[in-house]
């Protein structure tokens, strides 16, 4: 039979087929005739549906958009999830939205992109009256391609669990403004699972002919209009991060299409580089595998950091491949209060000490402000934290009371509001080193004052997630962490103690470097590739001072140059 709440259903069909007269004489008629023509109908209904499927899988498979997945995997809740080799957010975003753009271009349906409030996800919005060949089209492409719908607007998502290809799932479709196209996509170790925060919304935009000029309306707001002339206006390419904050950032990034008057620049968004500083302190097997984490991190949930910068202070792994998006930087320890003339450095970017990791995609909006600010993630505080040194520096230092403390984690700065803190002033050579302490510890003394001074001066905001903080030594950390590894509800967290004896005699390093190995399973451009044979070990080299820095590249606009205490 054909769907109960399909376009093309036998009541709409029949109402629409047969005039008003005829339909008062035929409710007349016996009952069993009725039923006997509504099986009829739908029964050519059903065929019809049949022929128009077949006819948009065999387009929707010869025109293919590529990036075939490696293989099939089941996920926890028996959803078909899609193995890709290299996996990141950014590849499942990009991947999506070429599915359904070339599906839409295959079956010749008039599509632009619409910069949604919620950039998570790409918005595409279609003609209202196109609406039959979009659920036609969808579907194959969901059979070609296992993936699930829901509606959006009204909200209803009890069709999550089945697969897209099957005629139930499309039951909410009449009466959807907007649906919403998810597919799961996992990496080969199967730790990974990406899809259900993302994905591609269609908004079913309609034609108003009231106004002297006919007009698109949208269903719902967007970042830019609700309103487009029905006539169709010139077309212009956007990369993907017009589209969403979460995207990278490349002049040579891959574009989609949309109308005139949406690439206009918007208030939230980010013009300005942003870079990544890490800092390299420790030698140990953890430290190793907390820096390879951090590097997957960013590569993972921040593709739009510009360069990463590593500031050693003792001589890096082997496998870290220096590129033009990594660059080394040697200097001596304690020098994070000097951190703005660092040498080719934005004057913007995302500090990393041993341990901070980024568990969550996150937007250059979320640690900074259009106008260059920063918003630093606000920690605890306690009677401890309020008598800290720094605590009293700061605020001889500005004459203003200081009222909370500052999260650990990765934590914006910029270089104007470094420059203002004398170095002797800044407190950092006393600050814990927070991989041996036994506890874990208050504010980072730099991160106090850095960010206490700046928000006096207009130039910080403090806001944001909350950051999880764990010790290595902490009881029950197993527990702890299984949970985060399922859920990932964190959006940033910073390791701590995992050098601390405490940790070492209760394993809490040995489950905190598992831990690592299973949330962030896919290799990032900052590494070089594991051999398939491990070489015979070379032999250490004497210990000597930090690598030397080759000449400084030429200044950049919103990039610091500078010596001070850099090699």
């Amino acid at each position: 039979m054909a769907e109960p709440d399909a376009l093309n259903s036998a009541a709409q069909v029949y109402a629409k087929l047969v005039p008003l007269p005829l339909r008062t004489v035929a409710a007349k008629m016996p009952p069993q005739v009725r039923r006997s023509v509504k099986r009829r109908l739908d029964r050519t209904l059903a065929s019809r549906e049949s022929r128009l499927h077949r006819r948009a899988v065999k387009r929707v498979r010869e025109n293919g958009s590529g990036n075939v997945p490696d293989g099939r995997a089941k996920a926890v809740d028996g959803r078909v999830g899609h193995v890709h080799r290299g996996l990141t957010t950014d590849f499942a975003r990009h991947t999506d939205l070429a599915l359904v753009t070339t599906a839409f271009d295959s079956a010749g349906i008039p599509w632009f992109a619409v910069p949604a409030l919620d950039d998570r996800r790409i918005s595409l919005a279609v003609p209202q009256d196109r609406k039959g060949d979009v659920r036609r089209v969808l579907r194959a492409l969901l059979e070609a391609q296992t993936g699930y719908v829901v509606s959006v607007s009204p909200s209803n998502e009890s069709t999550a669990a089945v697969p897209g290809s099957h005629v139930k799932a499309w039951k909410h479709f009449a009466k959807a403004r907007v649906i919403r196209l998810t597919w799961l996509r996992t990496d080969p170790t199967r730790s990974l699972w990406i899809g259900e925060q993302q994905g591609v919304e269609i908004e079913f935009w309609t034609h108003n002919t009231t106004l002297a000029t006919p007009r698109l309306v949208g269903p719902r707001p967007n970042r830019v209009q609700r309103v487009v002339p029905a006539e169709a206006e010139a077309v212009v390419s956007v990369t993907h991060d017009r589209l969403s904050g979460y995207a990278d950032i490349a002049a040579d990034a891959e574009r989609t299409l949309t109308r005139e008057g949406f690439e206009v620049q918007r208030i939230e968004e980010i013009t300005y580089p942003v870079d990544a500083v890490v800092l390299w302190e420790h030698s140990e097997p953890w430290a190793e595998a907390l820096l390879r984490a951090t590097l997957r991190s960013i590569h993972q949930y921040a593709p739009w950091i510009d360069v990463v910068h590593i500031v050693a202070s003792r001589p890096v792994p082997g496998w870290v491949r220096v590129s033009e998006r990594l660059r080394l930087a040697g200097a001596a320890a304690g020098t994070d209060p000097a951190l703005q003339e660092l040498p080719g450095a934005a004057g913007r970017f995302l500090l990393f000490r041993p341990g901070a990791l980024l568990a969550r995609p996150v937007r250059a909006f979320d640690y900074f402000t259009p106008l260059g600010g920063t918003r630093p993630r606000r920690g605890g505080w306690s009677a401890e934290e309020a008598a800290a040194p720094w605590a009293a520096q700061a605020y001889a230092n500005t004459g203003r009371a200081v009222v909370h403390g500052y999260a650990h984690g990765p934590q914006p700065y910029t270089v104007e509001a470094l420059s203002g803190i004398r170095p002797d002033h800044a407190g950092g050579h006393g600050a814990p080193d927070g991989q041996y302490v036994s506890e874990l510890p208050g504010t980072h003394p730099v991160d106090g004052l850095v960010h206490h001074a700046a928000h006096v001066a207009a130039l910080a905001d403090p806001s944001g997630e909350a950051t999880l903080t764990v010790h290595a030594a902490m009881p029950r950390i197993t527990r702890l962490l299984e949970r985060l590894l399922v859920r990932r509800d964190t959006q940033q967290l910073h390791l701590m103690g995992l050098g601390s004896t405490e940790a070492g005699t209760a394993g809490g390093t040995r489950t905190v470097l598992g831990f690592l190995r299973r949330y962030y399973p896919v290799p990032s451009p900052f590494e070089r590739p594991v051999p398939a044979v491990a070489p015979e070990p070379e032999p250490e080299p004497e210990p000597g001072p930090a690598p030397e820095l080759g000449p400084a590249p030429e200044p950049e606009q919103g990039r610091a140059t500078g010596g001070g205490p850099w090699r």
